[in-house]
């Protein structure tokens, strides 16, 4: 018994000893298959699987021995069932200790779906269990080194990132430290791909003085590991976690492997994560931060992406040029005429609520149709007042619109005669507008359709019908 006792004894005197001898790659590893486990379900934002994987992170912070932002919580609560994880590791410079470098990951995911009976799991291993394995592993390196560090380092694990950056968006509204202290923020989104994409991209060298160099100096790159800059962050349509701070002007990094994983897939799973790549990216993000944080002379750019300059515009104006085809359709009997080549050119206002706009414009219409007693070309002046429903930034957007539209037919003929606007056509016409566009910085090109709702001909023809218009469009329009 008393051999029993102390073979038990010396186990559990052994177990930190044990502990410690983990690799990184295995910590990395387990972090991962933890998170991305199927009994996370997904880790949906504001489930109670959401707040299972939060607490893990909360666990795994305290027994790395992370001082939380308040003396007891590290949760920053927002939304009522969104929660930030936030853990401080203080600097030691007198001076540079009131000043932050930010570290973030966010560690919500999709959730599930029931399909024919079935759970599919969203597990989101590469998106972003990667992210927040290595900001654990992160935290850990730097708390071990923190003799080093001169300036403060803040870790951020972002809740509801995949329905809106809400998480990170409600950080730089309510940061826990002076915002204006906050000098850097990178966001590790997507870093289990290394082997696979050839690289680990650091997108945002450009908002920092001498960005690349800092990055890709050789002595802090790990041996194995492909790091690519990237001035500016680009993409028109994505975000991540670094918006929210560089619409405040604050220099960002979006640290990531690329979309080479299952994105946004069941099959994201843990397998599949390069961890040999993960602890490479562990290791030069751990030398990056030690290398700003005690570089007394480290600085802003003043440079930003485009896609963060500003916020959209309250007024848009612009000019917009339409090419088509106008066709006569019939309210009754089974034909209608042919489609028929005409054009337009005008100017449009856009005011901007959001997510909804209302947008009036007035242009010039010359308009063909082919007719039984000889091709009819017009001239009008038309007035559209549509409804816009958008999804927009600064240098990109979609949107749809309906609305209705009026025009006046001031001139025209048909066959070789004027066309009779007195007894046989109206010069008036109102209908119905709708249509979509994409828009690239100050081009936007849409597709729009003219519905007329009045009658085009005072008179029914021999099939009791009479004809309405109908156009389709391209449409390129310049704003400003």
């Amino acid at each position: 018994m008393k051999r029993q006792i102390l073979f038990i004894t010396l186990i559990i005197a052994a177990m930190p000893v044990i502990q410690a001898q983990t690799t990184l790659k295995e910590r990395l590893e387990k972090h991962v298959y933890t998170l991305a486990d199927d009994s996370l379900r997904g880790r949906k934002a504001g489930s109670t699987e959401g707040l299972r994987a939060a607490n893990y992170i909360v666990n795994q912070w305290k027994e790395i021995g992370i001082a939380s932002y308040k003396e007891d919580t590290y949760f920053q609560s927002f939304r009522e069932k969104y929660q930030n994880i936030i853990g401080i590791i203080p600097g030691n410079d007198p001076a540079l200790k009131d000043e932050y470098i930010v570290v973030g990951a966010h560690y919500d995911h999709l959730g599930f779906k029931v399909e024919n009976g079935d759970t599919i799991v969203y597990n989101g291993a590469d998106d972003n269990a990667s992210g927040v394995a290595t900001l654990i592993e992160l935290a850990r390196k730097l708390k071990e080194s923190q003799s080093s560090l001169q300036r403060s380092v803040i870790l951020i694990a972002f809740d509801a990132e995949e329905i809106g950056l809400f998480g990170s968006k409600h950080f730089a509204d309510n940061p826990v430290v002076p915002i204006e202290k906050i000098r850097l923020i990178l966001s590790v989104d997507m870093v289990g791909w290394h082997k696979t994409s050839g690289y680990v991209k650091y997108a945002g060298a450009g908002t920092i003085k001498n960005g690349d160099q800092l990055l890709l100096n050789e002595k802090i790159i790990p041996e194995g590991l492909h790091v690519t800059t990237q001035n500016f962050e680009k993409s028109l349509f994505t975000a991540t976690d670094t918006e929210g701070f560089a619409k405040k002007k604050i220099p960002t990094l979006a640290v990531s492997t690329g979309l080479k994983s299952p994105y946004h897939k069941p099959e994201d799973d843990a397998h599949l994560i390069d961890y040999d790549g993960m602890a490479l990216i562990t290791e030069h993000l751990l030398n990056f931060i030690q290398t700003v944080s005690q570089d007394a002379n480290y600085q802003a750019s003043g440079k930003l992406a485009d896609k963060h300059q500003k916020d959209q515009p309250k007024v848009w104006f612009g000019i917009s040029a339409a090419i088509g085809d106008n066709f006569h359709y019939y309210t009754a009997g089974a034909l209608d005429g042919k489609p028929t080549a005409s054009y337009g050119i005008g100017l449009l206002t856009q005011l901007n609520m959001g997510m909804f706009a209302i947008r009036p414009e007035v242009y010039y219409e010359y308009l063909q149709a082919q007719h039984p007693d000889g091709k009819i070309k017009a001239s009008k002046v038309s007035v559209p007042l549509n409804l816009v429903v958008q999804m927009t930034e600064r240098m990109a957007g979609a949107d749809f619109f309906i609305g209705g539209y009026y025009s006046y037919l001031f001139s025209g003929k048909q066959g070789n005669g004027t066309l009779d606007l007195t007894d046989i056509f109206y010069r008036n016409e109102g209908g119905l507008n709708y249509g979509c566009g994409l828009r690239v910085g100050p081009l936007r090109a849409g597709f729009s359709v003219k519905y007329g709702l009045t009658n085009f001909t005072r008179h029914k023809n021999a099939d009791g019908a009479h004809i309405r218009n109908q156009a389709t469009y391209f449409t390129l329009t310049y704003l400003f």
